[in-house]
């Protein structure tokens, strides 16, 4: 197996000659090469391709206003943390 087929890229191995030019190598010697065509991450990819908005009646349009919820019914209640936490039940002991 060769090494570009794990790193997918191709690695440049410097020559051995002390008259070569000093260059940024990651440990070892190999020094990486840029991709010729990178591939966008997930967020940047889809904040690109984005469907835009171009008509102006979208444009001028704003987000959806709902009215607000109704009051709980009273069986319903809101309970703290604290008071959350179940009480142990006693052990039942058979005869």
């Amino acid at each position: 197996m060769s090494v570009s087929a794990i790193f997918g890229s191709r690695l440049v191995v410097p020559p051995p000659s002390s008259a070569a030019p000093p260059r940024l190598a990651l440990g070892g010697g190999l020094l990486i090469e840029c991709s010729s065509r990178p591939q966008k991450k997930a967020t940047k990819h889809h904040m690109k391709t984005r469907p835009r908005k171009s008509r102006p009646s979208d444009i001028r349009h704003g987000p959806a206003v709902y009215p607000p919820l109704p009051p709980l019914p009273p069986e319903w209640s809101l309970v703290s943390d604290a008071a959350a936490v179940p009480t142990p039940l006693p052990a039942v002991q058979s005869e």
